[in-house]
């Protein structure tokens, strides 16, 4: 069989999150730019192929559409003259050519060749060869539909963290976009690339610990050393600063949005959040281009790097660690405590923001 280098691109016609647009480009074009130049053959495999179609790509109807995953994967192998294909998903805009040609150069002997990410395996940016057609159908067919149980019974190839660590310093080469938060993190992402997008850093803790007071210190001092310092408080309740019979909650309630109050000494924003909260990626995208740093108080479970300030009279738990020292997050990078703690990560002096900001200048603003 002669050898087409061939990439599958799996796209839900029905989702259509292939659609959005990172920096004016809709993401499976994105997609296709990034595996155009090795493939010589880029497919696409979609329920429905009549929209990609239509856009120039060459594409096939998903044989099976309820079979998630093992469907698209199988229909694309169904359709390729090569023996073996990478498949990759529409919407993953930092797809990695150094890893995936590295992938697709240790296809020779093996069924499948899969990274083994930080989350995992990462079945869809893999390498699969035809042979497993017959395997993939009989699984369909019993509703057996996951991958990972696939992987584990043919012949897999693994390429593990070492690896890819050296190839994809940056950790983005699986990100995948199924959110619009997913999307402002790609675009904040971006924007830090280009030189206007400050570092962003989320301090957490169960209420009680004097995250605040920390913070203000923290702030002051960073202040004082010359730097611009944004923050973003997280509410979980409604707020007011519009009151109601002011002009600025009379024109807020005509419809202005934003709706900007000035004077000499400061500057507020009303912002109806009409669609819903936006996502802290949004707002630090949209809003605070102009500082330094973003520190955050709260968004536990956002996606930013978090610093858990810990106080052991309030609670002998961290958020973030397990007792035995695990991490629970792996975006945890420090700690603050007045406890001695072992863990992998620095731990900081509570109540001294000396330390903490020595550490947040080296981590994030040495070379501002």
């Amino acid at each position: 069989m002669r050898d087409v280098r061939t990439a599958l691109i799996l796209a839900d016609s029905r989702e259509e999150r292939w659609r959005w647009e990172l920096q004016g480009e809709m993401l499976i074009h994105r997609v296709r730019r990034i595996l155009e130049g090795f493939f010589d053959r880029v497919l696409v495999v979609a329920p429905d192929p009549a929209p990609f179609r239509g856009m120039g790509f060459e594409a096939v109807a998903d044989e099976y559409p309820d079979a998630r995953l093992l469907g698209g994967i199988t229909t694309g192998l169904k359709h390729v003259q090569s023996l073996h294909a990478v498949v990759v998903g529409a919407d993953m805009p930092f797809l990695n050519r150094r890893v995936i040609r590295h992938l697709y150069g240790l296809r020779r002997g093996w069924d499948v060749v899969v990274p083994r990410g930080k989350e995992g395996f990462e079945p869809l940016c893999a390498v699969y060869a035809k042979t497993c057609v017959a395997a993939m159908e009989e699984r369909i067919r019993r509703g057996n539909l996951k991958v990972l149980d696939l992987i584990s019974e043919v012949r897999t190839r693994t390429v593990g963290r070492d690896d890819l660590d050296a190839l994809d310093p940056a950790g983005l080469a699986f990100t995948n976009v199924h959110t619009p938060a997913d999307l402002d993190a790609c675009r904040l992402h971006l924007a830090r690339l280009r030189g206007f997008g400050p570092p962003a850093v989320s301090f957490v803790a169960k209420s009680g610990t004097g995250k605040t007071t920390l913070l203000e210190k923290v702030i002051a001092e960073l202040t004082r050393r010359g730097y611009r310092v944004g923050t973003i408080k997280h509410d979980a309740h409604r707020f007011e600063i519009d009151h109601q019979g002011k002009d600025s909650w009379r024109l807020t309630r005509a419809g202005a949005s934003p709706m900007v109050i000035s004077s000499a000494e400061k500057l507020a924003m009303v912002h109806p959040n009409a669609r819903g909260e936006m996502t802290l990626e949004e707002i630090i995208y949209r809003f605070m281009t102009e500082t330094d740093i973003v520190l955050t108080e709260g968004y536990k479970t956002g996606t930013l790097p978090k610093i858990e300030v810990h106080r052991s009279a309030r609670s002998a738990e961290l958020l973030c660690a397990a007792p035995d020292g695990r991490l629970l997050d792996h975006r945890l990078i420090a700690v603050v405590s007045d406890a001695a703690l072992d863990l992998p990560v620095p731990v900081l002096p509570l109540d001294h923001p000396g330390p903490v900001c020595d550490f947040l200048e080296a981590r994030f603003l040495t070379g501002s």
